[in-house]
């Protein structure tokens, strides 16, 4: 039986990035990364946010191409045709490369392996591994992670066509590209797909069960990205809809509700995208002590579970932010606290950041007023509308704003929202600044160059600041404290 420090399951960017840390730490100890695949990027390089961006950056150019005229270019054609075949070229093309580069990176380390098997826990202890030529192997282990990651939750539509249904999966593995296609679900798969698609000629119905989309943002951010839906030609946004049936025989028939009434839609291709559940059901961990939790991996701030030996991290954690550069952030928690032997280090999600590649973009650092509100946190909230900036109309795109979540006593920025064109351009910093803790008198201080976006983080904490100085001078306390500091 082999023996190794440390076995991690899952070669995305949750578990890859601990073996890469992890092993360079610690030279003398042996590591072992499984994987089902045999390849290294998981669902986000393969299924998931570096396929669908190859896509989103040519529907951005069909955009620009669509809008020169407003910038004094005018096109004596205005007819041109969509290559699907060297997109998918250029998708091929960098996922070979990036995986590649992955692997070279872990193969260079003497003291790490790659097995191209699936795993099963024995107890807590010890793994069973079923490589791919069939061969069964039993594995002792000092440290396991548990980074296997999430799949599209499981098809129930009745009619018959589940089969032929695609979820985000099916269409990458397949990359063909219909005429038409619906659409099932409100959240950012379902909305980046449908606007990337639609860009590239694919006529859209996108099925909503309630009257909004994008639960998981502000209502004011999901009705910016609402109304753009609704005025995209190629998209037809059916809301308050649930669907009863899917056929298929040479297209999809789909039966849907709506306010009470049975219709049917039809469409080249339907594309499920109702959540995911995590990777779980093949671990057996049924002969270990780690908890569940509503199908997830219980863990405690240290991404420890029940079980001192094993650790998760990634989209397989209970209430884990399903984003790959968070599983980074935790890999590298992870990779620590096994270094140290102890755990030190700790995630704090209210430090998180995303961008949904929508149009427009929406992008967030830390926590919302809701969450700011919920927690009884005093906060002062503020918006700064893109229209009255310079870059936004240089670039005739000046829908949206940025909104500023501040905690009134400390006045630290603890939640940014932006809403724009191209507000992943300027996400770091809200990042950097939610990440570092930063105030608004940190922000004045900072000189911005202009004409940019970034800019409009020093505009907005000084209007902030103004209202928040007006109001201390509204006192008549503060007036003589002032009136004294000036006789002095």
């Amino acid at each position: 039986m082999k023996k190794y420090d440390l076995v991690v399951i899952g070669g995305g960017p949750a578990g890859t990035p601990v073996v890469m840390e992890f092993a360079k730490l610690n030279p003398e100890k042996k590591v072992l990364l499984v994987d089902a695949h045999g390849e290294l990027g998981g669902e986000c390089l393969f299924d998931g946010c570096i396929p669908s961006k190859i896509m989103q950056i040519t529907a951005k150019y069909i955009q620009q191409l669509r809008n020169l005229e407003e910038f004094g270019i005018v096109l004596e054609s205005k007819h041109y045709r969509v290559a699907w075949e060297k997109i998918v070229a250029r998708k091929k093309s960098i996922l070979s490369q990036r995986t590649a580069a992955a692997k070279e990176t872990l193969l260079r380390l003497t003291n790490a392996t790659l097995l191209k098997a699936t795993a099963k826990f024995l107890d807590d202890k010890h793994l069973e591994v079923l490589k791919d030529d069939g061969s069964v192997e039993k594995i002792e282990f000092l440290k396991a992670v548990i980074a296997t990651g999430s799949q599209p939750r499981e098809l129930s539509y009745a009619g018959g066509a589940n089969e032929h249904i695609w979820t985000n999966e099916d269409f990458f593995e397949k990359m063909e590209l219909p005429e038409s296609m619906s659409i099932i679900g409100g959240g950012a798969i379902a909305v980046e797909f449908a606007q990337i698609l639609s860009l590239l000629g694919c006529k859209i119905k996108l099925f909503v069960r309630s009257n909004r989309i994008l639960k998981n943002l502000e209502e004011e951010a999901a009705s910016f990205i609402f109304q753009t839906l609704q005025r995209n030609e190629n998209i037809e946004l059916i809301v308050n809809a649930t669907v009863e049936k899917i056929s298929f025989e040479n297209e999809f028939s789909i039966t849907y509700k709506q306010d009470g009434t049975l219709k049917v839609a039809e469409s080249q291709r339907v594309l499920s995208a109702i959540g995911r559940v995590a990777n779980v059901a093949s671990l057996e961990l049924e002969n270990t002590a780690v908890e569940l939790s509503n199908g997830s991996i219980t863990t405690d701030k240290h991404l420890q579970t029940s079980n001192a030996n094993i650790y998760a991290n990634g989209d397989v954690v209970s209430g884990f932010p399903k984003f790959a550069h968070t599983s980074q952030y935790g890999a590298h928690t992870i990779a620590q606290n096994l270094f140290l032997e102890h755990n030190l280090l700790s995630v704090n999600f209210d430090k998180n950041s995303w961008v949904l590649f929508s149009e427009p973009n929406v992008a967030m650092a830390g926590i919302s007023r809701a969450q700011a509100d919920k927690r009884g946190i005093e906060v002062l909230v503020e918006k700064y509308a893109f229209s009255t900036d310079a870059k936004a109309q240089i670039e005739a795109n000046d829908k949206g704003y940025l909104e500023f979540v501040v905690e009134k006593k400390s006045r630290k920025i603890i939640g940014i929202t932006i809403v724009a064109y191209e507000a992943n351009s300027i996400a770091g910093e809200a990042a950097l600044i939610v990440a570092n803790e930063l105030s608004l008198s940190d922000l004045i201080s900072t000189i911005h160059p202009h004409p940019t976006l970034s800019e409009s983080f020093t505009v907005l904490a000084k209007m902030m600041m103004g209202k928040i100085m007006q109001e201390k001078l509204q006192k008549p306390f503060v007036k003589t404290l002032l009136k004294i500091e000036r006789f002095l």
